[in-house]
């Protein structure tokens, strides 16, 4: 999504990059690129001027439905096949899968690419096999790939001091897990949650990458991996992956099982290793040249069409219950409102009435105290002495 925003910026569109930023990899494609998108900027609604690039694999479905019920053309960055991740345009009562355990062919159905498309959104991707599936479903899916002014390369003659690499802070940690212990006699670094630069850092110090992704879309650490001469081994399942295949520097197993044997087939073959790491960084660089992916780019922003009639009447509905909804709201605000001075009413009456209490208290208490006094014979008979001197000096 960033490789896009800088991209859309670099043919001279007004491009705003929204939602949480990734400020290292934003300033790494600004310094490449010499153009950026605009960043930090106050929330506002979408307007008939805009194009609204969203990634798929939100959850809710509230959310399309606020861009949907809006006057802008909207289209869907398909980042992985619909139904993995995110909701898939269907019927209630979707729930998201385990991507270790998911029928492979439970996910990018032709229904998944059809109602979007059905309702006016436009589709873009960065896999081939994304493009392919949604065109098989006879609905039109830009490819666009990915782009890098300045990827990551080999560094020469460095001396790599780690057999195996693998990431641990991701979804195929299980798998990871599960195929290290069969790793035994190679040096194995596991890669925790690390910035980008780390990850990469360390892919450059490894022979392979230990990738056992069942399924997903066009992922981004093995391309990294392949950059800097880092053989993939991974499985074959994942039918949306790029450069997952011998003629790009990899290899691929149909089973997890096979990943362990692969690996040390592969580290005790020193000619064939070298030969896929050069294939591999010559492979990567070629995927993300810079100006072929701006001209993909532009022309995917071109071919988007006009908004179509209904978008005023959706405009109009989306605006009527944000209308709605807002009044709600200040209802419900209103409510809470009275409902706390309701609380510092009664807090005040339960106080008065606590008051009351402990003077009423104190009047029975001096009451109390006044009878005893009265009763005591000291008393009675001071008293009576004091009512004949009043009687005498009256």
């Amino acid at each position: 999504m960033y490789e896009f925003a800088f991209a859309a910026a670099s043919i001279g569109l007004e491009v705003e990059l929204r939602g949480w930023l990734e400020r290292a990899a934003f300033e790494r494609l600004a310094d490449g690129v010499g153009a950026a998108p605009r960043v930090g900027l106050s929330a506002r609604l979408p307007e008939p001027n805009d194009l609204v690039v969203v990634p798929e694999g939100w959850a809710d479905p509230l959310e399309y439905a606020r861009l949907l019920m809006s006057p802008a053309r909207i289209a869907i960055f398909v980042l992985a096949p619909p139904g993995l991740f995110g909701w898939p345009w269907v019927a209630p009562g979707w729930t998201r899968p385990d991507p270790l355990s998911v029928d492979l062919d439970a996910v990018a159905k032709p229904a998944h690419f059809q109602a979007p498309h059905g309702l006016g959104i436009s589709l873009l991707t960065h896999s081939p096999g994304i493009a392919t599936a949604a065109q098989a479903a006879g609905v039109p899916c830009a490819f666009v790939g990915t782009g890098r002014p300045d990827p990551p390369t080999p560094q020469p003659g460095i001396e790599r001091s780690v057999d195996v690499a693998a990431l641990t802070s991701n979804r195929w940690a299980p798998l990871v897990a599960e195929v290290v212990p069969h790793l035994r006699g190679l040096t194995v670094d596991l890669v925790g949650e690390s910035s980008n630069e780390e990850v990469i850092a360390r892919l450059t110090q490894a022979r392979v990458l230990l990738w056992p992704s069942r399924i997903e879309g066009h992922a981004t650490i093995p391309w990294e991996a392949r950059s800097v001469g880092c053989v993939p081994v991974a499985l074959s399942t994942n039918r949306f992956a790029v450069g997952l295949h011998e003629d790009a520097g990899a290899v691929v197993v149909d089973d997890v099982s096979d990943l362990a044997p692969a690996v040390h087939a592969l580290l005790a073959n020193e000619d064939r290793w070298r030969e896929l790491s050069t294939r591999a960084a010559g492979t990567a660089a070629s995927e993300v040249d810079w100006l072929a992916y701006v001209d993909r780019v532009r022309s995917f922003i071109s071919s988007v069409p006009p908004a179509a009639p209904d978008r005023a009447a959706l405009a109009g509905m989306g605006g009527a219950l944000t209308d709605w909804i807002e009044a709600q709201f200040s209802r419900a605000q209103r409510l809470e409102e009275i409902s706390v001075e309701l609380e510092r009413v009664r807090a005040d009456r339960d106080r008065l009435h606590e008051q009351e209490h402990h003077a009423r208290a104190e009047r029975d208490h001096a009451a109390r105290k006044l009878i005893e006094l009265h009763d005591r014979r000291a008393v009675r008979i001071a008293l009576r002495l004091a009512a004949l001197r009043n009687r005498r000096t009256s």
